[in-house]
């Protein structure tokens, strides 16, 4: 198994994706392979994460199959708010599961 970073920070525009699609295209560049999974997205509709299609923009336009599988984002809710808050709106749970499978497949 290959190494794991994990990029957090505490409000919405922080940078968190923009570090994280710049360390992925740094990496790329150093020729490790490397994708990038957004664990919980928010304020999109089903099958699109808009933070996803910011880090491939920045690697360069790559388009992986497990993107296509949503293993890169594997909770997506409509509502723009905390994960939680989006759950309860949507009447789902956040997948603990599916997470965790996904991250462990990538």
């Amino acid at each position: 198994m290959g190494k794991v970073y994990f990029v957090s920070g505490i409000d919405t525009d922080v940078g968190k994706t923009i570090a994280t699609g710049m360390m992925a295209r740094y990496l790329q560049k150093k020729s490790v392979r490397v994708i990038t999974i957004k664990l919980i997205q928010t304020g999109n509709p089903p099958g699109f994460s808009e933070d996803r299609e910011k880090h491939r923009k920045m690697m360069g336009g790559i388009v992986f199959p497990e993107d296509e599988m949503l293993l890169t984002a594997p909770q997506i809710f409509k509502f723009p708010s905390s994960p939680h808050l989006a759950a309860r709106l949507e009447n789902r749970p956040v997948d603990v599961d599916a997470i965790r499978n996904a991250a462990a497949e990538l």
